[in-house]
Formats: structure tokens, sequence, C-alpha cells
């Protein structure tokens, strides 16, 4: 197994990645270190943008809503006048039960209205593995914004996750990629689960979402 962390920590943003892979981490501090990455990929994010009065569009999924998507909203809305939300609840499953074959049909959303010209369109997942999840959503968004920017955004990537999603888009979507995140792993389980990823309680805090109605 190989960790290689991008030229974006911190290191604090280290520690933080460091935590949420020890599995003897508590719950309530694994939602405090998710907050504090969200929060270090808002920079980041921020940095890229030069025009404060540039519109920007964050969406993710519901399980990362209170902690990643929160800290990133809180340097994102301190440095941009417009920022707007949009909120995903995915179902993932293997249809026909093929191992290697994903869906992620989107069986709720939440969005706030986009203005007329969105220049900055920005994906957060708190880690993205095969990018079923990622590519639903943004070909969901795309239908309605036209952004200039693209911005792929996580803690955790899986090696080669990159080039997998860019092949799933038109060259004319996938050219405004950029693709931001702290580290990139190499090593799965039999079970698909990348190592050490983001730990033990990722899957706590997603059974703790409520299902939608």
């Amino acid at each position: 197994m190989t960790r290689i962390y991008s030229d974006f920590n911190t290191d604090l943003s280290r520690s933080q990645l460091n935590r949420l892979a020890d599995k003897t981490t508590a719950p309530d501090a694994y939602k405090d270190a998710m907050t504090l990455l969200g929060e270090r990929l808002g920079e980041v994010v921020s940095s890229k943008i030069s025009d404060s009065t540039s519109t920007l569009y964050l969406a993710c999924t519901v399980e990362d809503a209170d902690y990643l998507a929160k800290g990133m909203l809180i340097p994102l809305e301190r440095h941009l006048q417009s920022v707007s939300l949009a909120c995903f609840w995915n179902e993932r499953f293997s249809p026909f039960g093929v191992n290697g074959i994903q869906a992620s049909p989107i069986i709720r959303k939440y969005t706030e209205p986009a203005n007329s010209k969105v220049n900055h369109l920005v994906i957060v997942k708190s880690i993205i593995s095969g990018g079923c999840v990622v590519k639903t959503n943004l070909n969901d968004l795309i239908q309605t914004i036209n952004p200039e920017k693209i911005f792929i955004v996580a803690p955790v990537i899986y090696e080669g996750a990159e080039h997998k999603l860019a092949a799933e888009f038109e060259s004319s979507v996938c050219e405004k990629f950029q693709f931001i995140y702290l580290a990139e792993d190499d090593e799965r389980t039999e079970q698909g689960e990348v190592i050490p990823g983001q730990g033990y309680f990722i899957l706590k805090i997603r059974l703790s979402v409520s299902s939608p109605n």
C-alpha cells in the first residue's frame, strides 16, 4: 500500500487524514476531522478563484453535507459573494448482482436556485473510488448548469479514478475538470474498499442519515 499526499496538504490536514484512517477514532472526532478537511479543501478551491464576484455552485451527497461540505462552505462563503448548494441522495447497488458494475441513481435531491451564469461548479465527495456517484450527480447538474470550470474535490481519491471519470464525459465537459484531493491510495480490499481510505466510521455516518420519505 502506498499513500501519496498532494501538495495541498498542511500539517493539520495530514493529521486529520491519519485520524480518519485510525479505527480507534471516536465518531465525534471523526466528524470534526471531516469538517476540518472540508475547510482545507474549501481554502484550496478559493485560492483557485481570483474574482470574488464569481458564482459558485457546490454539490454534495447527503452523507457528506453535515461535515465535509459544511467545512467547505466556510472559506467559500467568506471568499465569494455568491455560493449555492445542491445535495443528492443516491442509492448505490450492483445491477443484477454483478461485481465490478455500480449504479447510483438519484432518489431525492435538494437544489438551490442557480444564477443565470455559474462560473464554477464544485462536486465534493468524501472519497472518489470508481466515480459512479460523481458521474451520476454531475450528469444531472450539467443538464441545467453550464459552468466555466468544474472542480472535483475529495479528501481521498483512488489511483486512476481521475482518468476513469474523465472517460465518461465528452471532451467539452472533461476539459473543464480540475481534481483537488489531499491523498491518493492505490489498494483495495476484496470487497472493493479503498485502504486506508476514509476509515471505519464513514459507514456509521452514512447509516445515521435518515432515509428520504
